[in-house]
């Protein structure tokens, strides 16, 4: 009987101490986990802030023109974020939105009349909306109003002075201010929004309950985080479009670095920053927190980043043709399952060609 119960004590024990081994190995592998998920995180060099704001959800309407917008659905919650935090995440879900729109708009080229490439492309463009409505449910929408004008405010200003190259396609360089506004409020009613002038400066009145600034960012924002600003889904998929098409052309001149003679602008002037700001913050230390206009601006100043950076590359999966980022130039794929499918696919296509080798010579 002693024999028995001294036979379950060291069962318990070397249970108990294979269970201790298996959490520290758990711990031990999320520890691995952080450092590599760490590792893959971009350089940004200073302190960067500049919180936005999306709504909890969106929806696709057209306007009297048929022009189709994003906008929002319900304004009663909300989540404040700094872009930043997120850099990784937000510039390759930008990237594969852009990377989805691009092939549509190939497939849509080469249709030729087919019935079936019909249905596909059909298809492609539902998912293709389905996808923009998550990336705006994630992130918000990109703030076009601001990043296609040289004004600061907008609000209050009697005309807009509009960068040559915007993203809104727009020829004029001058426009009404009242006129510009009223591209990105297809939707709001007589009497929802209105601009009160007081001592020569404008604020924005809008009849709901959304954030409001009160001066200490752009009065523009105040229309911008509002259940009434809206986007076209032709001005958004263009600009994702354009950083996906950026990026390919980048990776193609690369690997040609070493014949070129002189550097290289690749689709220039399609990135225009001119409204972002800075203050010096003092906390533990002394740092610039930058300022962006828009979460466009923001995008464009991670891509740069992202694409200079010396300790990680924004890469291609070569199994999945994904976005991610590798802590290495020999890193080939995004993930081990990525490695495991090419390696296994490799594996079967070497025994097919030794097969048919086997076979001629019989």
């Amino acid at each position: 009987m002693e024999n028995y119960k001294r036979s379950e004590n060291n069962k318990k024990s070397e249970n108990k101490s294979e269970n201790e081994f298996l959490n520290e190995e758990l711990k031990l592998e999320e520890e691995r986990q952080l450092k590599r998920k760490e590792s893959r995180k971009l350089n940004l060099g200073g302190r960067y802030s500049t919180d936005w704001i999306c709504f909890e959800d969106y929806q696709l309407k057209e306007d009297k023109n048929g022009d189709l917008y994003v906008v929002p659905s319900s304004v009663e919650r909300l989540k404040i974020y700094n872009p930043f935090d997120l850099a990784e995440e937000l510039l390759i879900d930008t990237l594969k939105l852009g990377d989805a729109y691009n092939v549509y708009k190939n497939d849509l080229k080469n249709i030729d009349g087919n019935a079936y490439k019909k249905r596909k492309v059909k298809k492609n463009w539902e998912d293709l909306k389905a996808q923009l409505l998550d990336y705006v449910k994630s992130y918000g929408l990109l703030g076009l109003i601001s990043s296609s004008t040289y004004n600061r405010n907008v609000i209050g200003d009697k005309d807009v002075l509009i960068m040559e190259r915007n993203s809104l396609k727009l020829k004029e360089r001058i426009m009404d201010t009242q006129a510009y506004m009223a591209l990105f409020t297809p939707f709001a009613e007589k009497g929802d929004l209105g601009i009160e002038y007081h001592k020569n400066v404008g604020y924005l009145v809008k009849y709901e309950d959304t954030p409001r600034f009160y001066g200490k960012r752009p009065m523009v924002m105040d229309l911008i985080f509002s259940g009434y600003y809206a986007e076209k889904v032709e001005w958004i998929f263009d600009y994702v479009s354009m950083l996906a098409k950026h990026y390919n052309q980048l990776m193609t001149y690369k690997t040609k670095a070493s014949r070129l003679t002189e550097p290289v602008t690749i689709l220039a002037n399609e990135f225009e920053a001119s409204k972002i700001g800075f203050t010096i913050n003092q906390a533990d230390k002394t740092v610039i927190a930058w300022a962006f206009d828009s979460l466009k601006t923001t995008i464009q100043t991670i891509y740069g980043f992202s694409v200079t950076d010396e300790n990680i590359k924004l890469k291609r999966c070569e199994n999945c043709d994904g976005f991610y980022f590798a802590v290495t130039a020999r890193e080939k794929y995004c993930s081990a399952a990525c490695r495991n499918r090419s390696n296994v696919r490799k594996t079967r296509q070497r025994q097919k060609e030794i097969e048919e080798v086997d076979k001629e010579e019989v």
